[in-house]
């Protein structure tokens, strides 16, 4: 029974935020590109859900942590977070690279163009997202050198990854070329579930005791 279980979770885990997001990328009227900027979009696309998976990934999903041990429970945690934070990372280098392969803008153009243009919120909440992104990892990464008590930490980490999860998807929405009503809806559903976790895990149990 407890097999069974474990491959209920995790296969809901994946068709949530791996199956949902290529069925809307490939089901949606998107106009197409050449190959390399098509690829570039799904790799950003899944990256981006699989971090929001991270709230039903971690503790705050107890009954998933209850029936698999935290122990393992954190191992995926740390392995989405690490990796896809990397991929996300590159997501400023995705939109130049595609650059070198037309006669268009050029990379650098496009580069300053990238850091320099403040003309919307989208662009700046990305830009604030990506700092936070940047914390979240070097935090996490130096979390036993920071001389915090662990729960004072685990505190940081949820209100920063709240805030970059809400910085990001505004930015989604408002620049990303797949930002069509199923992508919002998607992305604004698994964002509101997230924020009910942290705010009832961080928030409502402390406002009880």
């Amino acid at each position: 029974m407890k097999t069974r279980s474990y491959i209920l979770k995790f296969s809901a885990l994946i068709i949530t935020f791996i199956a949902v997001p290529l069925f809307l990328y490939f089901s949606g009227n998107f106009p197409k590109r050449t190959t390399l900027m098509e690829t570039l979009s799904i790799v950003t696309i899944l990256a981006f859900s699989l971090l929001l998976s991270q709230f039903f990934t971690s503790r705050l999903n107890y009954k998933l942590m209850k029936q698999i041990r935290m122990v393992n429970v954190l191992v995926i945690h740390k392995f989405i977070g690490y990796f896809f934070i990397s991929v996300m990372m590159l997501h400023p280098f995705f939109i130049i690279i595609p650059k070198f392969f037309d006669n268009g803008v050029t990379p650098s153009d496009a580069f300053v163009r990238l850091i320099t243009t403040y003309n919307t919120t989208g662009i700046i909440f990305g830009l604030i997202a990506y700092a936070i992104m940047l914390i979240l990892m070097v935090t996490a990464f130096f979390r036993f050198k920071m001389n915090l008590h662990y729960r004072t930490w685990r505190r940081l980490h949820g209100y920063l990854t709240l805030l970059f999860v809400i910085t990001a998807t505004w930015h989604v929405i408002d620049m990303g070329r797949h930002g069509n009503s199923s992508f919002t809806l998607f992305y604004l559903l698994v964002v509101a579930t997230g924020i009910y976790y942290v705010l009832r895990k961080y928030l409502f149990k402390t406002a009880k005791k």
